[in-house]
């Protein structure tokens, strides 16, 4: 009996390793072998999705828990074993994706299939998924794209917005925008589409959309092809009111982050800001504030030190012979000690906050992990891989759109007077970018105290017991897009 039991176990093992290896999270439980699926949901590796799939999972996690923060994974590769690969979304997901956006998990997916049924799925964590049959699936244009490393097909962009409804216009105006305003759609899809298709309403209101947007030269073509219709339909702005006169030679992402970003700066002007210290923080106040700033700081990220030992490391080298563990908590010390010297030296200047700064203080950050042999020399300063960030339901942009949006935060910072709007935005739109694979919540934090102490605000240090509390404003901000969770977040720590 023992040795079939290790048999089942060693071909679990193997059978796991293949696909972990292979990033397949979802399967049909009659695609495993009754044995290995009875050993590994005893051990609780697998849990049900539903009645007929289950998904890998880590021991030590609730079933609830980690579908949550495997959310896309789980849910894309299901959807495509459970409707062989013939789905898309529809509604919310339809617009968030077409323009890179994963925000939070809604309680309700709605997708359409070629499958002939209409049904409600259950998921784990109170999510359905609601499919819909679509009779014309295969005259749908639909293109491919990847998210988290997981292939599926989604309503080609173009179309999507042409049988966007009015109510959709108002409610993914965001999305809308960034889309017409992409420098990569095809105009000729939309001139193709109309050409042949009589629809003067949908066409009303896409020309309506194209003038709150001033886009001229699309524009111009539909308006020809409505005159030829001999249509009478009145022409409005879809949209709520907002109006952008952005170069439309811009990618989508670019025009969503501004938007983003001017939403941002127009709700931290309504903030009521804390009160200005009589003159800037000098070198010596700041010095007293190491220990403190280093301990909090490096806690939240997960490191393991004392006060003892940082004050003993402020003005002595680190100590020898040591595990890999200490090492690295020792090193991080050193880099965040550095930096705040460095910001020391700094502040008696008249510095400006920009991507050369922020190029600096990650240079001081990793020296000592450099000088340690921790790092390789030509360790890149933005990352070259895709992040998901555990616990959260948030997802970071991806790699190639870094340095863009990195341009594009500096950029609308010069707009930005008071230091303490300044503050918040550069720590909320940098920690979000991502851009480091390591360090952003140290880089934010010193960002955003650069802008505090230049304009005579306190040095702020978020307490390592406020952790939860912090990174949950964080988040909430992220996935709704709105500053005021967090911003009201770090105005409660002037208190």
């Amino acid at each position: 009996m023992g040795q079939k039991i290790s048999i089942i176990k060693r071909e679990a093992n193997t059978w796991l390793k293949k696909q972990l290896k292979k990033n397949n999270l979802v399967f049909a439980k009659s695609d495993i072998k009754k044995s290995i699926l009875v050993f590994l949901t005893q051990e609780q590796i697998l849990a049900e999705l539903n009645n007929h799939f289950v998904f890998i999972k880590s021991n030590q996690e609730l079933a609830s828990t980690a579908f949550m923060n495997n959310f896309w994974s789980l849910v894309l590769q299901y959807l495509n074993r459970a409707f062989d690969n013939k789905w898309y979304f529809t509604g919310h997901y339809a617009y968030n994706f077409a323009v890179s956006q994963l925000s939070t998990p809604l309680k309700q997916i709605t997708i359409s299939t070629q499958k002939k049924s209409n049904t409600i799925i259950d998921l784990p964590a109170g999510v359905q998924i609601i499919a819909s049959y679509d009779m014309n699936f295969d005259k749908k244009p639909l293109v491919a794209t990847t998210v988290m490393d997981t292939g599926f097909y989604q309503v080609r962009p173009e179309y999507l917005v042409i049988h966007s409804t009015e109510n959709e216009y108002r409610t993914y105006q965001n999305e809308i925008i960034s889309l017409l305003k992409d420098s990569e759609k095809n105009d000729k899809f939309f001139i193709d589409f109309f050409t042949e298709n009589n629809s003067p309403v949908l066409l009303a209101r896409l020309i309506g959309a194209l003038r709150a947007i001033e886009d001229i030269g699309l524009r111009i073509e539909l308006e020809s092809l409505l005159k030829l219709t001999g249509a009478k339909v009145a022409i409005r702005n879809p949209f709520r009111g907002l109006t952008l006169t952005q170069s439309i030679e811009r990618p989508s992402y670019l025009n969503r982050f501004e938007i983003s970003m001017l939403k941002a700066i127009s709700v931290l002007k309504t903030l009521k800001k804390p009160r200005r210290l009589p003159k800037k923080i000098s070198a010596k106040a700041l010095d007293e504030l190491i220990v403190e700033d280093t301990y909090h700081s490096l806690t939240i990220e997960g490191y393991t030190v004392t006060r003892v030992l940082l004050e003993f490391l402020k003005n002595k080298p680190m100590t020898t012979n040591l595990d890999e563990m200490d090492l690295k908590s020792q090193v991080a010390a050193k880099g965040f000690m550095g930096t705040l010297g460095y910001i020391k030296k700094l502040i008696s200047s008249s510095y400006t906050i920009n991507e050369k700064l922020s190029k600096k203080l990650f240079e001081e950050l990793w020296k000592p992990s450099y000088n340690a042999g921790l790092i390789k020399e030509g360790f890149d300063i933005y990352r070259k891989h895709m992040v998901s960030l555990k616990g959260s339901h948030y997802v970071p942009p991806a790699h190639e759109k870094i340095p863009y949006l990195i341009d594009e935060i500096f950029e609308m910072a010069l707009e930005i007077k008071n230091g303490f709007d300044l503050g918040i935005f550069l720590h909320y739109f940098y920690v979000s970018v991502h851009p480091h694979s390591d360090g952003n919540g140290r880089m934010s934090r010193f960002l955003m105290n650069l802008a505090f102490i230049k304009d005579r605000y306190p040095w702020i240090t978020i307490p390592s017991q406020e952790k939860l509390n912090y990174f949950k404003a964080l988040e909430k901000s992220q996935l709704s897009d709105d500053i005021s969770f967090f911003a009201e977040y770090i105005h409660s720590r002037f208190a």
